[in-house]
């Protein structure tokens, strides 16, 4: 292998993922390595060093070209929290995105710290799958853990950690442990939450450099010795690089597990309401964000109510031509964006008789597209200058048979990004960036052109329409759980 490749790795919920890229466009090779996630309840953790053994399995597999890479890009899910020594031994699971144990911690924030822009910089929900609850509740359950633990940092830190021996991380993965517009630990919170301040790595740009490959790091990853590592973005950051929203305007849904949703842009957005504002102490451009709870999830769930796998669902839904199609909440285990409740549960309205597995097949593909019209609409109003164009990214650019329900559902004319994995590119863009010391000449050289779909008028009234009864049924629900609650609270007070 002769030619220069420039790597992301991405450390996702389910899997190490790998991406080596040509700046050329010449060379391009994915591989991937499934990880195991221990769920009971709300808790969902992870083991740490299944990532380094991951990353060494992916390496040794592609030792055919393994010496050419010249550089790295790392990239990986937010907001989890990963405890180490001095060594960088964890000092117990990684507590990933989806754990919600902390939800008593979260409220006591809420009601402590009011507003977050005024501690964290942005407005970071108190929700318990953000890491000051999380390590509120490794203070009053774990204080050995406590004592042990030198650093806190993000999945993709801990391996930037083993490759480098550097305890680095960037502001926006580490927001909550830091204030992302100064770096600086958020006035007051650690007090709060019992931990002391020295437990913050670091703090750089995301797109700066963190370090070389250790000859320790070399024997453990299996990257070459001395190459540059980057500090590394969010897997949503990454996911957005890719997709070119941290070089222009953007508004931009990237699918996978769940849903990032939002719009970049040059104006400096201060307060996202219920939507994260990336800002550009951050990133090149202010992002408003949110991510959804459900989207290839629900598309899972719905495949095992219909006794189907989730292609036929897909393509059952793709083809429906229903003239009446039931609304589909897909709060199948709570809602993030903008709603921010572990307790609201989704479901169908108005079925009848009529209803088809591929009726049911459609209603779930496009509730899952109206909760992300939902945020982007929000994101879009905050961002001022973004686009109505959509720019599709992850499973929402791949997969051609969402484009008609996305269409009718978003509203909008489509930029689809057909591409092998938008946050692997996005963290490879990094990774030549690092060489080549010119951000958006880096993603430009590694991008991909996107296939566009103009959006029919009798769509955006479809969209219009449809996307108002959603937000009605949602409405409702809301109410149910809150009357619900206040039952269950008077009976057992």
């Amino acid at each position: 292998m002769s030619k220069d490749l420039y790597v992301g790795v991405d450390i996702g919920t389910s899997s190490i993922k790998v991406l080596f890229l040509s700046e050329d466009g010449s060379f391009s090779r994915k591989d991937e390595e499934k990880l195991s996630t221990l769920r009971n309840g709300n808790h969902a953790e992870q083991d740490a060093r299944e990532y380094l053994t991951a990353i060494k399995k992916i390496t040794d597999r592609n030792s055919d070209i393994i010496n050419s890479v010249k550089a790295i890009g790392l990239s990986g899910h937010t907001p989890s929290v990963v405890c180490i020594d001095q060594t960088g031994e964890p000092t117990m699971p990684v507590l990933i995105w989806q754990d919600n144990r902390a939800e008593k911690e979260a409220l006591e924030l809420a009601a402590a710290f009011k507003n977050p822009v005024d501690t964290i910089g942005t407005s970071l929900p108190w929700a318990a799958s953000a890491c000051p609850a999380k390590l509120l509740w490794i203070h009053r359950n774990l204080p050995a853990v406590q004592s042990k633990t030198a650093w806190v940092l993000q999945p993709k830190d801990f391996v930037g950690f083993h490759l480098t021996g550097e305890a680095i991380s960037d502001p926006w993965s580490s927001k909550g442990l830091c204030n992302v517009l100064t770096s600086k630990a958020p006035t007051g919170l650690f007090d709060f939450l019992g931990w002391d301040e020295s437990v913050i790595p670091e703090i750089r740009k995301g797109e700066c450099h963190r370090g070389f490959v250790t000859e320790s790091g070399a024997t453990v990853t299996g990257f070459p010795w001395s190459i540059p590592v980057t500090v590394g973005w969010s897997d949503a950051m990454s996911g957005m690089n890719a997709l070119g929203v941290m070089a222009a305007p953007t508004s931009f849904v990237i699918t996978g597990t769940s849903a990032i949703v939002g719009s970049s842009t040059r104006n400096q957005v201060i307060d996202g309401d219920n939507l994260y504002v990336i800002p550009q102490t951050c990133a090149p451009m202010s992002v408003v964000y949110g991510p959804t709870q459900s989207s290839g999830a629900a598309i899972a769930w719905g495949s095992k109510l219909l006794g189907t796998d989730e292609n036929e669902l897909i393509e059952l839904g793709g083809k429906d031509v229903s003239s009446a199609v039931p609304i589909f909440l897909p709060y199948i285990s709570g809602e993030r964006a903008p709603l921010w409740r572990n307790d609201v549960r989704g479901g169908f309205l108005h079925i009848d008789q009529s209803c088809s597995a591929s009726t049911l097949s459609r209603s779930i593909m496009e509730g899952v597209s109206f909760s992300e019209k939902q945020v982007l609409s929000i994101a879009q109003g905050l961002a001022g200058d973004a686009p109505t164009t959509v720019s599709l990214g992850g499973h929402a650019g791949n997969d051609h048979r969402w484009e008609r329900v996305r269409a009718r559902t978003l509203g909008e004319d489509l930029e689809s990004h057909h591409d092998s994995d938008t946050t692997t590119r996005g963290a490879a863009m990094l990774a030549l960036n690092l060489i080549m010391q010119d951000f958006e000449l880096s993603y430009k050289r590694l991008r991909v052109t996107p296939k566009k779909t103009s959006v029919h008028q009798e769509d955006r009234e479809y969209s219009r329409n449809n996307f108002a009864m959603f937000l009605k049924a949602q409405k409702s629900v809301l109410q149910f759980t809150d009357t619900t609650s206040d039952m269950r609270n008077h009976e057992f007070s």
